[in-house]
């Protein structure tokens, strides 16, 4: 087991994952099993590449309280410029995001639970910041398998990542889109539950600004095969918002009902 620091001696980095809320971070240098069924508070930063966390069925959680959304602050699990990690079995809850990674390439994210992190279906109009589930920025050729985010704000939410193998997941249920990619190519989207990518209150008959999967800014070539896109503010959503458009993308019996 790694040793535990405090977030201010590794810097802006480690900010991230703790949210300057001066908490001790946990930080994964080899690979861990965790005790079976353990809750643990402390934010996990992975610090070398090759590692495995494999999580045993355990919870990291954060300060997020159903209600408050202040209270939903830093990220469960943090990376910058790591490559071939592998993270299985393990949830995370209770803050802003549940994993964030940067800069890195041929990770394994399997039978991992990211729900009930950073939600408000109640937001108004617009878009917001890139937060809730699972959220990768420049990571490449990594498989996504058999996870969960419901009740988060972007379940899945890649930017300039390319080439995922992303099947069997649950991220349903999300406040803001369920799939988004930006300028990310070449994904093989298939089997998912992607359904009600829907933002509305309790007793509203309009949604706002949701979709289930939304595609936009030169995402390309990507493959959509037997995905669950039902009952979202929109199905799937090809955006040119800032005029660039995405082609090739490739749609087979998908479900893209109510």
């Amino acid at each position: 087991m790694t040793s535990f620091r405090r977030a201010m001696v590794l810097g802006t980095a480690m900010l991230s994952a703790g949210a300057a809320r001066g908490e001790d971070l946990r930080v994964i240098k080899t690979s861990i099993t965790l005790d079976k069924g353990v809750v643990i508070t402390q934010p996990m930063v992975i610090a070398a590449d090759g590692v495995t966390i494999d999580g045993n069925g355990a919870t990291l959680e954060g300060s997020g309280k159903t209600g408050d959304l202040k209270t939903f602050t830093g990220t469960g699990i943090f990376a910058e410029g790591r490559s071939r990690v592998a993270i299985r079995h393990l949830k995370v809850r209770g803050y802003e995001s549940g994993l964030v990674a940067t800069d890195g390439r041929q990770w394994t994210i399997e039978d991992c639970d990211f729900s009930d992190n950073y939600h408000d279906p109640s937001y108004g109009w617009g878009d917001y910041k890139r937060v809730g589930g699972i959220i990768l920025t420049r990571m490449d050729q990594c498989t996504i398998r058999g996870n969960k985010a419901n009740r988060v704000w972007n379940g899945l939410d890649l930017w300039e990542s390319n080439e995922h193998i992303i099947e069997g997941n649950d991220f349903s249920h999300c406040s803001n889109v369920c799939l988004k990619l930006w300028q990310s190519c070449r994904h093989q989207v298939r089997g998912n539950n992607l359904s009600y990518g829907l933002r509305i209150s309790p007793g509203e008959v309009h949604a706002r600004d949701s979709t289930s999967v939304l595609i936009e800014t030169g995402s390309d070539d990507n493959r959509f095969s037997g995905n669950d896109i039902t009952h979202g503010g929109d199905g799937v959503f090809i955006r040119v918002l800032n005029g660039w458009c995405s082609t090739g993308n490739v749609f087979i019996e998908n479900d893209c009902s109510y």
